[in-house]
């Protein structure tokens, strides 16, 4: 279905492959992992044939139609959202070479012409397209009233659904998705899971849901940031881990065996040649010169000689060269406060934009100093106002909302665009957090993998990753004594992630989090689990009961498609 052969792609002195190849079949299910400026997001663009590659080949089966969609992809345009995803799809295309065709089908070949093109319309649900279209929006948790709503009305992570709606109806042969479950609420994930591992082409993911992956793929492809190649292992993302990091304990152990054999003869040889110096200077008795002299001619001959075999030795040794091992990402946002614990408590809260038709109604919550909260539910039913509530960033439309005078909130929120993203990160410390200690700062950020150079760049240039880690060192800078993560995995490594989560393993503050990253909340010890949905909010005794039904609703949805 696809191979690539010697490929080479660098950016100026930046090389990121260099030789690089592999082969995939039908049916094949791949996940692309390596850390954020790998070359993951590049790789998929070169498949795409959106980006040049330096020298190599990319070969397709014959006729294979390829479907990409990229990490920051949203729908865009003045027409409404089923004109986008008929046009998306190529049914637009389509009918415009049938109704060409049509007056001359008297011909053999424009009727065989029209007979393809009407079969490839066929494939793609043209006859009907609408109840397709609406399915898989009902999918990703879309209501079917979209599709007749213009596009530039619609929230940005309904645009990026929509995107990725518009690749899955293209009926491709294979898919190229670069992070995908960005910006998906819990439900849509599980039914895009679902959807993959019945999907019949070959996929390549690039995502950090370790969860997603190890539910969905069957191979994984490496990126050696180290040698530049790609290498194909079978099994999953944990997997993978397993034999990466057991080939690294390996090669390390190697690499140890091999110093300390070294550093062995080397002592070894040094001490005969010592001896031997020693030796030439010890005069013999006068009594029996010739005879002394002798045994001390055939003793240093005899250390020399095997002085020189353990050189020899130490020469033949297999050479295991030092295992590559990146820098590892370790931060800390601990700050005990020295004042009352402080705890946030919402009294008959009605929240949203518009008191007429409020969002959530009837919010009754009390969070105590120190514990961990988790708001569940679909996109749009209300998580983020309701976070955006509690920061005082919305007035509640009814109710009361009490927060104690120490509270120092840190936020992470889904909106990274809404950074000045003409601060450089310098100047953001300085203008916005009021640090002024430059070198302070440099230290800081280069525990977040900033380079000086990159601290002095516009916030703008940085890379939705980078503009994530940005955040975080904002966060561990202010030693806030209650958290708020919306969605704090997206754009992330999986080094970074695992980071995180050993930076909150040690935070004794409050935190709430909304995410749909199962392997990120199962490590974040969650006390109480909040769902919204049609305007209420209620408790939730356990994540594994929510996830259930949700697994079936979403597999009941799939069924329909």
């Amino acid at each position: 279905m696809l191979t690539v052969t010697k490929l080479r792609k660098s950016f100026g002195s930046k090389r990121l492959f260099w030789n690089a190849g592999f082969s995939m079949s039908q049916g094949q299910r791949v996940a692309l992992i390596g850390p954020n400026g790998s070359g993951k997001s590049t790789l998929l663009k070169i498949l795409a044939g959106l980006e040049p590659l330096d020298r190599g080949e990319v070969r397709f089966a014959k006729d294979a139609l390829v479907g990409y969609l990229a990490q920051e992809t949203i729908a865009e345009g003045k027409e409404t959202t089923i004109e986008f995803l008929r046009k998306a799809v190529g049914l637009d295309e389509l009918e415009r070479k049938m109704k060409l065709l049509e007056s001359h089908l008297e011909e053999e070949e424009s009727l065989l012409r029209y007979e393809i093109v009407q079969e490839a319309y066929r494939k793609l649900g043209g006859f009907a397209f609408a109840d397709r279209a609406a399915s898989v929006l009902n999918g990703l948790t879309l209501g079917t009233e979209l599709l007749e709503r213009p596009l530039a009305t619609l929230s940005g992570g309904e645009k990026r659904k929509i995107a990725l709606a518009g690749v899955l109806l293209r009926g491709v042969d294979v898919l190229l998705l670069d992070e995908p479950t960005n910006n998906l609420d819990f439900s849509a994930l599980l039914w895009l899971e679902a959807y993959l591992k019945k999907f019949s082409g070959a996929l390549i993911v690039a995502s950090h849901d370790r969860a997603f992956l190890d539910r969905v793929v069957e191979k994984v492809l490496d990126i050696d940031t180290e040698k530049h190649v790609l290498v194909m292992q079978k099994g999953n993302w944990s997997t993978a881990a397993f034999v990466r990091a057991h080939a690294l304990r390996r090669a390390k152990e190697k690499y140890r065996g091999q110093e300390t054999e070294k550093e062995r003869l080397d002592v070894s040889s040094q001490e005969k040649l010592l001896w031997v110096e020693r030796t030439k200077k010890k005069r013999g008795p006068d009594r029996d010169k010739l005879t002394s002299n002798y045994k001390k001619e055939r003793a240093i001959k005899k250390f020399t000689g095997s002085s020189k075999a353990l050189s020899a030795r130490r020469d033949r040794l297999t050479v295991y060269e030092k295992p590559f091992e990146r820098t590892p990402l370790v931060f800390s946002f601990s700050r005990e406060t020295k004042l009352r614990p402080p705890t946030i408590t919402l009294t008959r809260v009605s929240l949203g934009y518009n008191k007429k038709k409020p969002v959530v109604t009837g919010v009754n919550l009390r969070i105590p100093y120190g514990r961990r909260v988790q708001f569940l539910g679909m996109n749009g039913v209300g998580k983020t106002t309701l976070i955006k509530t509690i920061l005082g960033e919305l007035k509640p439309l009814a109710g009361r909302v009490t927060i104690g005078k120490s509270v120092l909130f840190g936020d992470l929120m889904q909106e990274h665009h809404l950074l000045p993203l003409q601060l450089t990160p310098l100047q953001y410390f300085s203008k916005k957090l009021h640090i002024f200690d430059e070198q302070n700062i440099l230290l800081l950020l280069s525990r977040f993998q900033f380079s000086p150079q990159i601290a002095k760049e516009k916030i703008a240039q940085l890379s939705p990753g980078e503009r994530v880690r940005f955040v975080l060192a904002t966060l561990a800078a202010r030693g806030a004594n209650v958290l708020i993560l919306d969605e704090p995995t997206n754009h992330l490594d999986v080094e970074a992630i695992e980071a995180l989560e050993e930076a909150l393993a040690g935070y004794r503050g409050t935190l709430i989090l909304v995410t749909h990253d199962e392997a990120f909340l199962s490590r974040m010890e969650i006390d109480e689990y909040y769902l919204l949905g049609e305007g209420t909010i209620q408790s939730v005794s356990n994540f594994d009961t929510y996830r259930t039904e949700v697994l079936k609703e979403a597999k009941r949805r799939l069924k329909r498609l």
